[in-house]
């Protein structure tokens, strides 16, 4: 098939839009799911363990769990023991873990959905911006996204929930601007709920252009078609937006008890001595109750902020992150940015664009997926320079659209590499003990407590307490050693099951029976974990 026939096919797909949307969404599925199934990821980062206690604790229909008699041996990063023991998190993340679970069985398949929405989602906002033919291209880039797939698509901290909802604000704006429709306006609202209830603070930023603009749009336009506006987008998505409002007041009361005050806000007061954004002081030291919590907040969270004193060290230390979505292939693409920025239509997304990357600069933390609001755009502008380099030409011949294909053939193979790596690297972090020594005590009979002891040299980022949502229920139950005169009270609770003690740090981690059930007897051997 020569090059024109293949143009002709790809503009064919295309023009079918709803098929390239289930195609991409379909291709996006895939590749999320692909590496999950050579082994199933295990939760390894403080933030993965808060999101699986939230699904945890939807999946049992309830917004959070009454706070445990003996919190402090259960007390956590980025969890609350009180006054509910809940996950810090805005709910979206852990929703969409505990649709995995509920669909799927486990919870990754929550992650795979959401992948294939969010292409499928990206695919459809291009359909608004670009012809139908590009916005197909722009889908599979996304879908075949390596850095995307594996970060995000093998955790469970996220970054596609949010990317979901700014796709849908983005492309149902293009759309409301040229007729107004229902049906665009609850895409709109449900673009602007996945955003506040996955990323509230660059989501805000991310929105306040889209608000800006349609504010503009509403006021110049003809009396006529603004009454239209109105009547048939503005007025369902302000009912969705007032319901998914008072959903969220429900879900802060039923977790800190007041309907404006999130999680997070409440964990941060407990926790936190990093203030919000660079400007800010310190907040006054709280009554830390363990050391690993301590060193964690005291030191690892404060040496980030204290590096980062002005918006120039700011951007010294995160200039990178954009690039974990532009990576060296797409990169290819920015050569076109000096004609994309001329073209119409533009000004509005690329705007939109600076204001969230300047606004990431305020802030001491700044991973990928905080950026997820702004994913779409940085994705759009890859497509925008690849249908400028496609009419690039030298002398007569037509050479770019051979670095269009080169494009798209890179971030194919770039894909397939990270997947082979994967195949042939199984990982060796302190998570898989820990899942091992879950599944070992899972295999025994009756249930357990791990009572966890940390070497003075201990790394606060390898941490093992952590609880399912029902503590009393689980079959195994992690605690921190509190002395032996606490130790006690929590063996006198948990009486009927065995009790040991694990030295985490040691290697490999070596697991020791404290105290047998009732039922076992005088048990005193020893058991170190596969």
């Amino acid at each position: 098939m020569n090059g024109g026939s293949i143009t002709r096919a790809w503009s064919w797909l295309g023009q079918r839009r709803r098929l390239s949307l289930v195609l991409v969404g379909l291709l996006g599925f895939c590749l999320a799911a692909a590496p999950s199934l050579v082994r199933l990821p295990e939760p390894r980062v403080h933030d993965e363990f808060s999101y699986v206690l939230a699904a945890d604790t939807f999946a049992q229909g309830r917004a959070a769990n009454p706070p445990h008699g003996l919190w402090e041996h259960f007390e956590s990063f980025h969890i609350l023991q009180q006054p509910t023991y809940a996950s810090k998190y805005p709910p979206a993340q852990g929703l969409v873990l505990m649709l995995g679970q509920r669909l799927g069985g486990h919870p990754i398949v929550g992650v795979w959905l959401v992948h294939g929405l969010a292409a499928a989602a990206f695919c459809w906002m291009l359909q608004g911006w670009v012809p139908a033919r590009w916005a197909l291209v722009g889908g599979i880039l996304l879908a075949l996204h390596s850095r995307i797939q594996f970060a995000w698509g093998y955790s469970y901290w996220g970054g596609a929930v949010a990317l979901l909802g700014a796709a849908l604000m983005w492309g149902a704006y293009a759309r409301l601007v040229r007729e107004p429709r229902w049906r665009d306006g609850v895409w709109l609202a449900l673009g602007l709920l996945l955003l506040a209830n996955s990323r509230p603070f660059e989501g805000l930023v991310a929105s306040v252009p889209v608000a800006a603009a349609l504010g503009v749009w509403l006021a110049r336009a003809p009396a006529p078609r603004r009454r239209e506006l109105l009547v048939r987008a503005a007025a369902p998505c302000g009912l969705l937006l007032a319901a998914g409002a008072v959903a969220m007041g429900w879900y802060n009361q039923q977790v800190t008890g007041h309907p404006l005050r999130m999680p997070y806000q409440v964990h941060e007061a407990a926790y936190s001595v990093t203030p919000m954004f660079l400007w800010q002081p310190p907040r006054p030291e709280p009554v830390y109750r363990h050391a690993e919590l301590r060193e964690f907040w005291l030191g690892w969270a404060m040496e980030k902020y204290h590096r980062q004193r002005s918006l120039s060290d700011s951007w010294r230390l995160k200039w990178q992150v954009p690039g974990f979505f532009v990576t060296p292939a797409l990169a290819l693409s920015l050569l076109a940015l000096p004609c994309v920025v001329r073209r119409q239509r533009t000004g509005l997304l690329l705007g939109a664009l600076v204001l969230s990357l300047a606004a990431s600069l305020t802030v001491p933390a700044c991973h990928p997926h905080y950026l997820a609001p702004v994913a779409p755009l940085l994705l759009w502008l890859v497509v925008q320079g690849l249908r400028e380099m496609r009419t690039w030409r030298l002398g007569q011949q037509l050479r770019g659209a051979a670095l269009v294909a080169m494009v798209l053939v890179a971030q194919c193979l770039a894909y397939v590499q990270v997947y082979a790596v994967h195949l042939r690297h199984a990982p060796s972090h302190w998570a898989v003990s820990r899942a091992a020594l879950v599944r070992r005590l899972d295999e025994m009979p009756g249930r357990h407590v791990v009572l966890v002891r940390y070497g003075a040299a201990h790394n606060v980022h390898a941490e093992w307490v952590y609880n399912a949502a029902d503590i009393d229920a689980a079959k195994v139950v992690w605690a921190r050693d509190l002395g032996a005169e606490r130790n006690e009270r929590l063996a006198d609770y948990f009486r009927d099951r065995r009790l040991w003690y694990l030295d985490a740090d040691a290697q490999p981690p070596q697991l020791t029976v404290w105290r047998p059930a009732p039922a076992e007897g005088l048990l005193t051997r020893a058991a170190t974990p596969e």
